[in-house]
């Protein structure tokens, strides 16, 4: 078994091309509410957070009561998608070649656990990963609080463990959790903010990650 033997994954941005559906998803949720619709540009910037604490980003004078209608205009939005976004090019291929190299495989997202269940069941990769967290099951990113479970669930030292993802949110959780960490450049937020947490290698291929993983062993 390598050294580096759990490859911990952001799912939106990530491994999933959702940043379309999640701004679309968000713009009309404030539009039914009847608020100021964020920029994309904003909107691209929260990807990755709870839906709570994106709202409150997105619109920090918002009133509880009104964040709550918008979090649930989304989630209603969200969910009547036929299907979920596609994956990025080669992520299947990928994850079932790194699995069959006997990786342990998670993921650690803002996503909800109603949310990612349906992405993996839409997906079909439900028998790859061997531990999940999502945002409504722990603390949410930036805490270090869904890899500290991780690692505790699969007995794993966190020098063991690397957290994959496209935000700082990603990379700043697994800095706190002492987990070794790497970037992916096409995803929500700029290669600069990610390079800032010195990340073990970025991906501009997601289908490089096999050969990448090999640096660390």
């Amino acid at each position: 078994m390598p050294n580096t033997h759990l490859i911990i994954f952001d799912w939106d941005g990530t491994l999933m091309d959702s940043e379309a559906a999640i701004v679309a998803a968000m713009s009309e949720a404030y539009r039914r509410e009847g608020e100021a619709v964020p920029s994309y540009r904003a909107i691209r910037e929260i990807i990755g957070l709870s839906l709570s604490d994106a709202i409150c980003r997105l619109t920090p004078a918002i009133k509880p009561d009104g964040g709550g209608r918008i979090a649930a205009n989304y989630r209603a939005g969200y969910a009547a998608r036929k299907s979920s976004p596609a994956l990025f090019p080669g992520v299947r291929e990928t994850l079932s070649k790194l699995y069959d190299s006997g990786y342990c495989l998670a993921v650690a997202t803002g996503k909800s656990r109603g949310g990612l269940a349906k992405a993996i069941n839409d997906t079909d990769l439900g028998g790859l990963f061997v531990a999940t967290r999502t945002a409504d099951m722990s603390e949410p990113k930036p805490s270090p609080a869904m890899l500290h479970e991780i690692l505790a669930d699969l007995d794993v030292p966190a020098g063991a463990a690397i957290m994959i993802g496209d935000t700082d949110f990603d990379l700043a959780m697994a800095q706190a959790a002492g987990t070794q960490l790497a970037g992916v450049s096409y995803g929500a937020h700029p290669v600069e903010r990610l390079l800032a947490y010195h990340p073990a290698f970025m991906l501009d291929d997601f289908g490089d990650l096999p050969n990448k993983m090999k640096t660390l062993n």
